[in-house]
């Protein structure tokens, strides 16, 4: 895809029972919050990240759904953050998934980049994925390292990426559209779920096509 700004991106981390390898866990990562109730995570994340806190307050005080009739709904709550790592000026959304008893879920981040044509460690570094990945899982992965976490992406993940193609409509303007997905990749007590979107129009391929756009994020569950 060299060429094309993607801009989006998915991956997932998923709370599982297997014990993670033993790395050097940063200071700077916390408590994390795979797994944890949601204020203490977020208390993580105040020291570590910049939070809007004036979203926060309103995405905490509805997080609890409810039907039309004050029912709970299944599945627990939601909690939307903006949240900027140290060093960075973009906002990245994240998206906290809640069980019924108030404990983290799952997260959902975009990236910075597109990970699929990063090879090194600075241009896996320019993603973002390290300092989001190691607030996410925090004690629950000790030692986690920058390159053990890009030599899993490079060697576990991106393997197991499937590429769909879809041609939404043809001629001068065609739109295109690519997902790859690689899905519940076991590491580090957690699982990994990939996804990057790319969209064009024009030409049949990105390199030549117009307007590309996409999507990059990380889910936690």
């Amino acid at each position: 895809m060299r060429g094309v700004r993607v801009f989006g991106l998915v991956m997932a981390l998923a709370a599982s029972a297997m014990p993670g390898p033993v790395m050097a866990q940063p200071a700077a990562a916390g408590a994390g919050c795979l797994g944890m109730p949601v204020e203490s995570c977020l208390r993580s994340l105040r020291a570590t990240t910049r939070l809007d806190e004036g979203l926060l307050a309103a995405a905490m005080a509805r997080r609890h759904r409810v039907d039309v009739n004050g029912r709970p709904l299944a599945g627990g709550g939601i909690v939307t953050l903006n949240v900027r790592l140290p060093g960075h000026g973009e906002t990245l959304v994240w998206l906290l998934r809640l069980n019924p008893d108030d404990t983290v879920a799952g997260i959902e981040s975009n990236l910075l980049g597109d990970l699929i044509p990063a090879r090194t460690e600075y241009a896996y570094d320019q993603t973002g994925l390290y300092d989001i990945v190691s607030r996410i899982l925090g004690h629950r992965c000790p030692g986690l390292t920058r390159l053990a976490l890009y030599q899993f992406i490079e060697n576990a993940v991106k393997p197991r990426l499937a590429t769909q193609r879809q041609d939404l409509s043809s001629g001068l303007l065609g739109h295109h559209r690519v997902t790859a997905r690689a899905a519940d990749v076991p590491y580090c007590g957690a699982r990994f779920t990939y996804t990057s979107h790319v969209e064009w129009t024009g030409a049949n391929t990105m390199e030549a096509g117009r307007n590309p756009g996409g999507f990059w994020s990380i889910e936690v569950k």
